[in-house]
């Protein structure tokens, strides 16, 4: 009888042992194809302070923003853990590079010149191009309306290459104010320091979605002749051809049971 329970005793644990083994042999695989730097951890590199794709809550330190949420609904899909590095702008893409994050989910816009240096999923959001200004101020409804005026915007965007754009060619001839972060432009503009904000129109959506009363829209993108939107994507080291197609899967999910529809829209007016 003693030797009966011994057996089964030394059966149950070589069960759970080979049991433990199969499932550590699997996740191993499983983060293997994936390409991470990191078992089981999806690190994703950010600015935060990029509202309303990334910025700190009323706490001063919890992430919060359609980034955010995106992310953190990319791992569960995944089924990864997930670890936020806050990145600077103007640094970001280095960072990918040098195996810092495995990815950027970061408001990153897909162009053809970022195409050559990293890959990208499929995108999740379209942007254009939008003029903000403060509530009460004289709307600026046309790019020449800029002339003349205090137009401010965040440095290495794609808003900086399109204002650089529009003065080089003499389109516009205003006074430029560079940030290295959009909410310090916006802060400008509610003090009145600045006339306008030029930025992407879903952030420029963001700030009147919780700040109505201090700025409104008032020249898009979209009204000028054969323009096209931008599309943001999540950036991949390039090469990573697993992780693209994992993300691209769990994106086509999050599409498909409307959660993504659910994220969008939680952050926009």
């Amino acid at each position: 009888m003693r030797f009966g329970k011994i057996v089964a005793v030394f059966v149950f644990v070589l069960c759970a042992a080979l049991l433990t083994s199969c499932s550590s042999a699997s996740e191993t695989s499983k983060n293997s194809d994936l390409g991470l730097l990191k078992d089981g951890v999806l690190q994703v590199g950010c600015e935060i302070g990029y509202p309303p794709f990334e910025y700190f809550g009323d706490d001063g330190s919890t992430p919060i923003g359609l980034d955010i949420d995106l992310g953190d609904a990319i791992a569960a899909e995944l089924g990864v853990s997930i670890e936020r590095v806050d990145t600077a702008w103007d640094g970001i893409f280095e960072g990918l590079d040098a195996d810092k994050y495995d990815i950027i989910i970061s408001a990153v816009t897909i162009n053809a010149e970022r195409k050559k240096d990293m890959d990208f999923s499929d995108p999740y959001i379209e942007n254009w191009q939008a003029v903000a200004v403060k509530k009460g101020s004289t709307p600026i409804t046309s790019l020449e309306e800029l002339n003349g005026k205090k137009v401010a915007y965040q440095d290495a965007t794609t808003s900086d290459e399109y204002l650089e754009d529009l003065t080089d060619t003499g389109a516009v001839d205003c006074e430029k104010f560079e940030y290295a972060k959009v909410l310090n432009a916006f802060d400008d503009l509610r003090l009145g320091r600045v006339d306008a904000v030029i930025c992407d129109s879903t952030v420029a959506d963001g700030y009147i979605a919780r700040e109505p009363e201090n700025f409104e829209i008032t020249w898009l993108q979209s009204t000028e002749p054969d323009s096209v939107p931008e599309t943001f994507g999540v950036a991949v080291k390039k090469g990573n051809e697993n992780l693209v197609n994992a993300i691209n899967d769990a994106l086509k999910k999050l599409e498909d049971s409307g959660k993504l529809d659910e994220i969008r829209s939680s952050w926009f007016s």
